[in-house]
């Protein structure tokens, strides 16, 4: 061999969608069912659900966030976007995902982040107006507020974001209580 020569591209790989079966099996004792008064049952192991009740697997809540949160893709386009992969998932499914991971994996970590935040010299505030379409007792065409909180230059960038439905400033002296 004298030589060679490298040629790359790039390959993409574009998402699969696949149901995936977890199959939970029941045993019991014939002989005991038969000739005896009682019946021992014995039943498998069966993985903890991401989310309870429902299709959601971690990599399906997964993408869904980073999907939304990432790419900026709204539910209704992630619902199309599932169809073509032959799912039929609704946008409310879709949001209640999201919403559950929020909760239950994502508040822990805001907590910490922003533990981390208050401990910092220098920071940051700002809010945005937002309308909000659907709010219990609000008309659609209510201001909301966005707050936003980050570190200063000088240590790790921390932001996180405080929704309130006023820019009173007991918001903000709650948040950096």
């Amino acid at each position: 061999e004298m030589s060679t020569q490298v040629r790359r591209e790039i390959e993409v790989i574009p998402a699969q969608v696949k149901l995936k079966e977890h199959v939970q099996y029941v045993y019991g004792c014939r002989h005991c069912e038969r000739n005896e008064l009682e019946t021992p049952i014995v039943t498998a192991k069966m993985p903890a659900p991401v989310f309870p009740r429902s299709l959601a697997s971690p990599s399906a809540m997964a993408y869904t966030m980073t999907q939304k949160y990432v790419e900026s893709m709204p539910l209704h386009r992630q619902e199309k976007h599932m169809e073509r992969f032959g799912i039929s998932l609704s946008r409310q499914t879709l949001s209640n995902w999201i919403l559950y991971g929020a909760n239950t994996w994502l508040s822990p970590i805001y907590d910490q982040m922003r533990e981390h935040l208050l401990k910092q010299d220098i920071l940051h505030a700002d809010e945005t107006s937002l309308q909000v379409l659907s709010e219990p007792d609000r008309p659609a065409t209510s201001k909301s507020y966005m707050w936003l909180y980050r570190t200063g230059r000088m240590s790790p960038a921390i932001i996180l974001y405080d929704y309130q439905r006023t820019r009173a400033a007991k918001h903000p002296s709650r948040f950096l209580k």
